[in-house]
């Protein structure tokens, strides 16, 4: 997990830890070869079904195993089957596989597994009829997202989880995610997802139609174009992140993702005043950081676009001077100066 400390040498293989991995090794793989016995023998009552959680919670990346959990649970969740109109059992059902999940959760955060197995739950809890109007479920989903994130901002599964329970959710106004994100950034900009989740959402925020789309009825075709005050405070947090992280690829790459839009969306003029007062941006920043990657790249680019501030040879220099500080990637540089010509 980020910014969490690792054990010393001496405290890995100290003589107890390795008598307790030995009997832990042991435990697992009696357990393991009994589970799969189980699931070749097709049994799912409740002692096979324990094991399996057991088995689980010492290691949730056994995707055969929560598959066999699948196949048990969807009659129950889908109610069908000879007790398909039991919804009390599907409910309780539902809430024990998602707290054997929170227990995984807590051991391994980032289980692709987990995540997924979560997802599958959560969807048919939420189908079920007597939770189809119920937000407190997805509520506590949202809750746990949050516990997760305070641990690591930057879990990308707990992300992504979170934007699926809320794109579930009727009560959750994507306003308030969006001032999530924000707070996230505050507190790291080296936030890649949260970036990512902010780009989504100010479409779904900033999204427009005109009167004659609503009055034809049928599919309403909304344009997703961020206005020019929302585009000003983005340009604003991103920049603010250039000065206190300026090595950091993650708000350079949400940068980009804001000049594409302006380039994509805006007429002649506005992208050729915005492109100008992003050149001054990348000069401030390289008056500050002098040998920075990032806003020489960035300034390469915004001179390579073609606006009043175009200039092939200034971006060149700058292409030029990134090969020989960055040899790794000096073919890229090289391919990006032959571009110009082109």
């Amino acid at each position: 997990m980020h910014g969490q400390k690792r054990l010393t040498k001496e405290a890995r293989y100290s003589q107890q830890r390795l008598e307790q991995r030995k009997r832990k090794a042991k435990l697992y793989a009696e357990l393991s070869a009994a589970c799969l016995e189980r699931r070749r023998e097709g049994r799912r009552d409740e002692e096979s079904l324990a094991l399996i959680a057991k088995l689980l919670e010492m290691n949730c990346e056994l995707y055969t195993l929560w598959n066999f959990r699948k196949e048990h649970l969807e009659p129950i969740l889908k109610l069908e089957g000879d007790d398909g109109n039991d919804e009390a059992r599907a409910v309780d059902a539902a809430e024990k596989e998602l707290a054997l999940l929170e227990a995984c959760l807590q051991r391994n955060p980032k289980s692709y597994c987990c995540w997924q197995h979560r997802k599958w739950v959560v969807e048919l809890h939420t189908a079920l009829p007597s939770s189809a109007h119920d937000a407190s479920l997805l509520d506590r989903e949202v809750g746990l997202c949050d516990l997760l994130l305070t641990a690591d901002e930057r879990n990308f599964h707990c992300w992504s989880y979170r934007r699926f329970v809320c794109s579930l959710h009727r009560g959750k106004e994507p306003e308030s995610e969006l001032d999530y994100t924000a707070e996230k950034i505050a507190q790291n900009f080296s936030n890649y997802s949260a970036w990512h989740y902010r780009s989504a959402l100010l479409k779904e925020c900033n999204k427009t139609t005109t009167l004659r789309d609503l009055e034809g009825g049928g599919d309403v075709a909304y344009k997703r174009v961020l206005p020019p005050h929302v585009l000003d405070e983005e340009f604003a947090l991103v920049k603010e992140a250039f000065y206190t992280e300026p090595e950091d690829q993650s708000a350079w790459l949400y940068h980009a993702w804001l000049v594409g839009h302006v380039a994509e969306t805006r007429t002649t003029e506005e992208v050729d005043e915005r492109i100008g007062a992003e050149v001054a941006t990348m000069e401030e920043v390289l008056e500050v950081e002098p040998g920075s990657k990032w806003p020489q790249l960035c300034l390469a680019r915004l001179l390579s676009m073609p606006t009043s501030r175009e200039d092939k040879g200034r971006a060149k220099e700058l292409y030029s001077a990134l090969a020989g500080e960055d040899p790794k990637r000096a073919g890229y540089y090289r391919d990006a100066m032959a571009a110009l010509d082109r």
